[in-house]
């Protein structure tokens, strides 16, 4: 780890790390600068990360973990697990790195990840490999943030969408069967007829629907009611011109803490 890692000048405005706790968003820088290696990678393993990133510091391991639990809901990184080893991959590595020389990874990749590597070999023979791309995930994943770098795309057809939410909703344990069991949020367990109904507002303000937000609106819909999730999207679009499902979860979740907390001192 040689080489010096960039920090992107604007990140101190970007909508999501606004959204993240002040521990959180020095895990995420500190993954960058201490933890990765020059592609990007590390293990998963907050016992380590803490002693990396905050050697003299008295920080429980557990809220190393929440920290990258939240930097993963937010699909900054990508976990994954190669043989018993338990790895993360930091998404957007190449589409903000810029390195002169790159080592080869002590671990491996993650399906459809492409590294970037330059560097000395025996003889002082100079040993590149994918230098001239632009590295990163070759096509969307499904558990992968949909701003992959530069050049990362995937047409999405609608009846794709339709498919995985009829095949979310309509499962062994159909959703129609306990829909008036309430959730631990205070919601209930969503019919198709709200499911869609999420679906169909979250594309008419944001303009697109993938199954990753399909999934995520699937999720949202047993915590919450149809109501709150149209006026999340409409405050999300109103504040980010990045609209997407990590950062809706984050309003709803903030409105409930506000409510319970609300509720404590009413």
């Amino acid at each position: 780890m040689a080489n010096r890692r960039m920090i992107n000048s604007d990140l101190f405005s970007d909508d999501v790390f606004m959204e993240l706790d002040d521990l959180t968003r020095l895990v995420w820088i500190g993954l960058i600068v201490m933890s990765a290696d020059d592609q990007g990678r590390l293990q998963d393993n907050e016992l380590l990360v803490k002693s990396q990133i905050f050697p003299m510091d008295n920080k429980a391991p557990a809220k190393i973990k929440a920290s990258l639990d939240i930097l993963e809901h937010h699909d900054m990184i990508y976990r994954y697990q190669k043989g018993d080893k338990k790895l993360i991959q930091i998404v957007n590595w190449w589409k903000h790195q810029s390195p002169s020389w790159a080592s080869a990874s002590a671990y491996p990749a993650p399906d459809n990840w492409v590294d970037r590597e330059k560097y000395h070999a025996v003889g002082n023979k100079v040993v590149t490999t994918n230098w001239d791309t632009s590295g990163g995930f070759s096509k969307l994943h499904t558990s992968v943030h949909s701003q992959l770098p530069t050049g990362v795309s995937r047409l999405i057809d609608e009846s794709e969408v339709k498919n995985t939410i009829k095949s979310d909703v309509k499962n062994e344990n159909t959703y129609e069967n306990t829909r008036d069991v309430e959730t631990p949020v205070g919601g209930t367990f969503p019919s198709s007829d709200n499911l869609s109904s999420v679906c169909n507002i979250y594309k008419e303000k944001t303009g697109k629907l993938d199954p990753k937000d399909a999934a995520m609106l699937k999720d949202l819909t047993v915590a919450y009611g149809v109501s709150d999730i149209g006026r999340a999207i409409e405050h999300m679009v109103a504040h980010t011109e990045r609209p997407n499902g990590a950062y809706l979860r984050t309003i709803l979740d903030g409105w409930y803490q506000e409510k319970k907390i609300r509720k404590v001192y009413a």
